[in-house]
């Protein structure tokens, strides 16, 4: 078995490191972007927080408690509310 070099190892760990940044950044930008027609009602972190409750029926099979949810919370209109439901 070869011993790695330092070379070897940042050659390893560098670009491993720039791939888990970038991935989380995606993360990020996702999870901005599926609350972006919340935060126009909301600040942002009642809007998370109403995220994991609507993921939470959702997974549940309470999709359309769900929505009445949005509704009621923010004042949406059903449709943005639907659509933003299925979107999660």
């Amino acid at each position: 078995m070869s011993d790695l070099t330092l070379y070897e190892v940042i050659g390893l760990v560098v670009p491993g490191l720039f791939v888990c940044i970038l991935v989380l950044w995606a993360v990020g930008v996702i999870r901005v972007f599926r609350q972006r027609r919340v935060l126009r009602y909301t600040d942002r972190f009642r809007a998370e927080e109403l995220t994991g409750r609507v993921r939470q029926l959702k997974v549940r099979g309470y999709e359309e408690q769900a929505i009445q949810l949005v509704q009621h919370e923010l004042g949406m209109p059903a449709r943005k509310a639907r659509s933003w439901v299925k979107s999660i």
